[in-house]
């Protein structure tokens, strides 16, 4: 999986969870993936795709049980999705429910395309995946159908599965050995098919669920609104962070009051912006060399002046720091010909 490709930290918890319970030293889970328990059960903290397969690796090797997809998927709960889950929960049929995850699911797990279609009186949900999975490719795309299936007979029945599974099974692999241990407790599963994919009846859709709530489905669809916007913004968290970074009396926000203001702790900020492969302070001086640009650009603006808008006291750090950015000291700058791109007519 990329590098580009990121996570809820909370589905390397369970995985670590379900470790535990097998008796697994959560250290040997962790090796090679630069993470910690504490950071997998921060709730707004993201890992890699590559972190997640690596976790998943280690798992199938500590545990020498690649049936522990099997597994977990089906102690996945509603509730591991976050508000999305709480959403689905709140939804007035499995039709509703559907129309929600298409819409934020797969935010908030970009591994995979969906399609929903209706093919001889069955819903047809084909997933596609939109990046390499490696050689965690059959241990995730088993553990995602199954946890699927598990979420829709937990919407539309009273009894956890397998006590009625109606849905079933198709996957683009032979048929591994391990299933034969696993198979009465899990859906169908049909296999060397052209795609993946999870089948259900048609008339399910209208089936109501239990837990609908119009106002618990509303709350929720905000805050996925809310979630899906951060996820949305511009490259990520550098255009979040960078918005932030706003001049005011000679001072930029320090990394408390950005991670204040993003509703995030310090930790995690650092670490999600590790994730990008940028540092807080990269970002700092990003912005200090815009806005020295924008302002030298400025002549009724002295070079000291600016300097301090910027946040330097002393003028000489400010021309060493500029010079660091651009290999040319702000006088030289601001020289040359054509500073068209960076002027502006009016006080910031």
């Amino acid at each position: 999986m990329s590098n580009m490709i990121t996570l809820p930290a909370v589905y390397g918890l369970y995985l670590l969870t379900l470790m535990r319970d097998r008796g697994h030293d959560p250290d040997s889970l962790l090796a090679g993936t630069g993470l910690d328990a504490t950071r997998l059960g921060e709730q707004s903290e993201r890992i890699s795709g590559a972190q997640y397969a690596t976790l998943l690796v280690n798992a199938v090797r500590i545990s020498a049980d690649p049936g522990l997809c099997y597994e977990l998927g089906l102690r996945s709960p509603l509730t591991k999705h976050g508000f999305v889950g709480f959403g689905l929960m709140s939804c007035a049929n499995l039709r509703d429910a559907i129309d929600l995850g298409q819409r934020y699911l797969h935010a908030r797990v970009p591994l995979f395309d969906t399609r929903v279609s209706i093919e001889d009186a069955q819903v047809v949900v084909d997933l596609q995946p939109r990046v390499d999975l490696g050689p965690a490719r059959e241990f995730t795309l088993s553990l995602v159908v199954i946890e699927l299936c598990c979420l829709f007979s937990r919407l539309i029945s009273d009894h956890k599965p397998p006590a009625s599974w109606r849905s079933e099974i198709h996957l683009p692999f032979p048929e591994p050995a391990h299933h034969a241990a696993w198979r009465d407790r899990l859906p169908p599963m049909h296999f060397n098919r052209a795609s993946t994919q999870i089948r259900f009846p048609e008339a399910l859709l209208d089936q109501p669920i239990a837990t609908a709530n119009p106002v618990a489905a509303q709350m929720a669809i905000a805050q996925c609104d809310q979630e899906l916007a951060s996820l949305q913004s511009g490259s990520g968290l550098h255009d979040q962070v960078c918005r932030q970074l706003v001049c005011q009396d000679g001072r930029y926000p320090d990394l408390a009051t950005v991670a204040r203001q993003l509703c995030l702790s310090e930790r995690t900020l650092k670490r999600r912006l590790q994730l990008e492969g940028l540092g807080f302070q990269t970002l700092l001086d990003q912005v200090r060399e815009r806005d020295s640009k924008r302002l030298l650009a400025r002549p009724q603006l002295s070079v000291d002046q600016v300097a301090e808008a910027v946040g330097y006291r002393d003028p000489a750090n400010f021309t060493r720091a500029f010079r660091k950015w651009t290999g040319i000291s702000p006088r030289a700058w601001r020289q040359q010909p054509d500073l068209a791109e960076h002027r502006d007519t009016g006080p910031k």
